[in-house]
């Protein structure tokens, strides 16, 4: 007798650690979705040519504090909001006649020299980044743990811009 109430004390043991360890489970996981679904996540949009238009342009000189001059001409917009950590890449072909002046934007002036490596950009067909003649890289440290680098260049005569923007 002794014995079997050995067995069924064991048993007993081994149903409370598994149902435990199943609580115990179901309550992590629980947590886990409860704090995913707190982040604000946003959409992953990617256009191209015409279908940027003036508000997509707008928004990235808010996030980057670069001005882009009057004549710009959208080539290839990439955002990335459905992650934790924000992050976008542009490009635009401005007027030769507005080059100095888009030089004249914070990060030429206060940036440091820095080759574009922003992995998920290059990932873009519109991304030729690297077959930019006369080309001018700047990197710029925002507030708020958020970063910007810029890259103006000729391609195929024309002035570009490549900018890629992200947050930590």
């Amino acid at each position: 007798m002794k014995r079997v109430n050995n067995a069924m004390n064991m048993n007993m043991v081994s149903l409370l650690f598994i149902n435990l360890f199943t609580v115990s489970r179901l309550f992590f996981l629980s947590f886990f979705f409860l704090m995913v679904s707190c982040f604000d996540f946003g959409d992953d949009i990617e256009l191209e040519g015409a279908e940027i238009t003036a508000e997509e342009i707008n928004y990235v000189s808010e996030l980057t504090g670069l001005s882009f001059p009057h004549g710009t001409e959208p080539v290839g917009y990439y955002f990335l909001g459905s992650g934790i950590d924000r992050s976008l890449a542009l490009k635009v072909a401005i007027p030769e006649a507005k080059r100095e002046d888009f030089m004249r934007n914070d990060i030429f002036k206060n940036g440091g020299n820095s080759n574009s490596g922003f992995h998920f950009a290059q990932e873009q067909k519109w991304w030729k980044v690297d077959e930019l003649t006369d080309r001018i890289d700047r990197a710029l440290e925002l507030p708020g743990l958020k970063f910007v680098e810029c890259t103006l260049g000729l391609e195929n005569g024309k002035t570009h811009v490549y900018v890629t923007w992200f947050e930590i």
